[in-house]
């Protein structure tokens, strides 16, 4: 009787092996279950976010990476490139090549592209006189956009912009609001005349269109907006200065801008009715373009501004607008302004106009800035003007 009981106990399994065995057991098919749901494309839970886990990895490394390592193998020096990130945290790359590195290069990088499943929204091509240029707008699986201009040299130069030495009787126009299109100012750098472009600092391709007119022996100025007393839809623009800003808002603003827009030497309003009225804050704005040594031109969309008054004060190099081109879309007004502009440098030896790079506007332009010439005077970048 003893001996039965004992051997009895010998063939009992200890408690805790059996929970082992059993949990086994459960994981097992707990990660059955889950492969079946993933390869079924349905509910997954372990294999799924294994899987975003790797695709993220390898998205990180794809959009940028894929375009600067392709760069260096085909011999692009690094002082070709230039790159920043715009506000929404999209990549823009503008990079200087000559024509047969951008045949090469074109294949290959849509082919490496194509690798990460990135697409190219648009290629967008504009002809000038020295270069032609290349936009291409990329976009990644889940990345932000990269936005890349090729500023391609042709294999004959062009002739750059020229001025004559010892001006006389000076006129000086400005091309307001730009920023938004490449063809624009592509029109005005084949126009291969002395104008001044105004870039609006958070414009999508305000980098790209000062790069592009640096490039064509143009000026450039950063367009500063300024709050308009007019429209509440006006006012709500990216780097606006407004009047409920603190004096420390305002100049952390006015940097913000100025760093938006490379190449400037100088400053005009956009807008502003409301501020350039407005002493105290002309004096601080005025103050930080004058640390910067820029020069400052008064838009004058306001009969009431003292913006110049108050430049010439400070003894910032300054004048400013006396006629606006484009008031009225219509090319008999736009030419008869013009006119005027030029009519007006004859009789006081210096005159601003501003205008817009509307399709109008810049045909007027073209088919009559010849005119200058009959009216005796020099057409000349209005950092010539500024006293």
């Amino acid at each position: 009787m003893q001996k039965s009981r004992s051997d009895r106990r010998k063939y009992i399994q200890p408690p805790h092996l059996i929970l082992i065995i059993f949990s086994l057991l459960v994981l097992f098919s707990v990660l059955g279950l889950d492969f079946i749901g993933w390869k079924k494309q349905d509910r997954s839970y372990l294999f799924s976010t294994l899987l975003r886990e790797k695709k993220a990895t390898v998205s990180q490394e794809t959009l940028e990476q894929v375009v600067l390592k392709s760069l260096p193998l085909h011999a692009i020096p690094h002082e070709s490139i230039q790159q920043f990130r715009d506000t929404k945290g999209a990549l823009h790359l503008m990079i200087d090549l000559s024509s047969e590195t951008y045949e090469q290069m074109e294949s290959y990088l849509e082919s490496e592209l194509a690798k990460v499943h990135a697409a190219i929204l648009g290629k967008e091509e504009q002809r000038g006189e020295d270069k032609n240029y290349y936009l291409w707008q990329v976009e990644g699986e889940k990345e932000k956009g990269l936005i890349i201009l090729f500023s391609v040299q042709k294999d004959i130069a062009g002739e750059s912009v020229s001025l004559r030495e010892e001006p006389t009787h000076q006129v000086a126009i400005i091309i307001d609001d730009m920023g938004y299109s490449l063809e624009a100012i592509q029109k005005i750098c084949s126009f291969q005349k002395p104008l001044t472009v105004s870039i609006l600092p958070f414009s999508p391709l305000a980098q790209e269109t000062a790069q592009i007119a640096h490039q064509n022996n143009l000026e450039v100025m950063l367009h500063l907006p300024l709050e308009s007393i007019n429209s509440n839809e006006e006012n709500d623009i990216e780097g606006l200065i407004h009047s409920r800003m603190s004096e420390e808002e305002i100049r952390r603003t006015m940097d913000a801008d100025l760093e938006q827009v490379p190449y400037i030497k100088g400053v005009n309003n956009h807008m502003g009715s409301k501020i350039t009225p407005n002493e105290i804050f002309m004096n601080i704005i005025l103050g930080a373009i004058k640390d910067r040594n820029l020069f400052f031109i008064d838009s004058r969309t306001s009969v009431k501004s003292i913006a110049y008054t108050v430049a010439q004060r400070m003894k910032i190099p300054s004048s400013y607008r006396h006629v606006f081109l484009d008031g009225e879309s219509q090319e008999d007004y736009i030419r008869s302004k013009l006119i005027e502009l030029f009519r007006r440098a004859q009789k006081n030896e210096k005159a601003v106009g501003i205008g817009h790079p509307t399709e109008l506007t810049l045909r007027v332009l073209k088919e009559n800035l010849h005119l200058a010439d009959k009216y005796k005077l020099e057409l000349v970048f209005v950092s010539q003007i500024v006293k």
